[in-house]
């Protein structure tokens, strides 16, 4: 598997262009197309604004591709006449993308459509969604941490992270959270990442069996003391932003770390 199609939801926002920014230093690496698509609500059939509209938001797409990070990118530019933004999997181009790389308000605000669809997205892409919560000038891997239960979707899945983690070979933290409330015994906990690592082979890993008192702070906790670039997890579509099998993780990893995130769906 490689990263061919990149999908941006843009709304020319700075944290869209944030986005735009990292799918362009990953499209550098593998010559990969970005889609960069725009929803926008239209005005009622006939409206004399319509035209007006459309125009405004043609003339600001034709702008995009000047961005000095672009040079060298090759762009397809998409217009949806609709404010879901999750109507892009509805176009079969678009569904067949890799990767969806989006920026997010976070907990500043819902404000534009990228960060009031981030949730929406993250729940119903079929393919791996990477949230960016700020400016990354130099979009590089070293150190990335895959939290899960290591149930046996959760080991599949991993397959789906391979195409990004592969491309900057960075050493993988391979985390499982215990928390009181959610207890496993290390030695199951150890036997599941076990299980794993015979099906995935790692040519730079730790594994570690992480106490706190809710995995959304273990994960945090973790994350910060490997000096971590990337936070990676498996998320179920309809429970939550993101939700493993021994607890639900709320948007709060999203907008408590400063970290990309990148999920997909089981």
């Amino acid at each position: 598997m490689s990263i061919k199609t990149i999908i941006v939801p843009y709304d020319f926002s700075d944290c869209a262009t944030d986005a735009l920014r990292v799918a362009a230093a990953i499209a550098h690496r593998t010559g990969a197309l970005i889609d960069v698509v725009h929803a926008y609500e239209q005005m009622t059939d006939f409206h004399t604004e319509n035209q007006r509209l459309r125009e405004e938001i043609e003339a600001k797409l034709a702008r995009v591709p000047d961005l000095p990070f672009l040079n060298g990118v090759e762009l397809r530019k998409f217009m949806l006449r609709q404010l879901n933004v999750t109507e892009i999997f509805k176009n079969e181009r678009l569904a067949s993308a890799d990767l969806i790389v989006m920026g997010t308000h976070g907990a500043s605000g819902v404000k534009g459509i990228v960060g009031s669809n981030t949730q929406r997205i993250v729940r119903q892409a079929p393919m791996p969604v990477l949230v960016i919560k700020h400016r990354v000038d130099q979009f590089e891997l070293n150190d990335v941490v895959f939290a899960s239960n290591f149930s046996d979707q959760d080991v599949e899945k991993f397959e789906s992270f391979r195409p990004l983690f592969d491309l900057f070979d960075p050493k993988i933290h391979l985390l499982k959270v215990n928390t009181p409330r959610n207890f496993e015994r290390s030695e199951d906990s150890h036997r599941a990442i076990a299980a794993f690592l015979q099906r995935h082979e790692l040519r730079r890993y730790t594994a570690t069996v992480y106490n706190d008192l809710s995995i959304e702070e273990g994960i945090l906790h973790f994350s910060q003391s490997v000096d971590a670039d990337l936070i990676a997890m498996a998320t179920h579509g309809r429970t939550g932003f993101f939700h493993v099998v021994n607890g639900s993780l709320t948007e709060d990893i999203v907008n408590h770390t400063s970290m990309p995130v990148l999920s997909v769906k089981l």
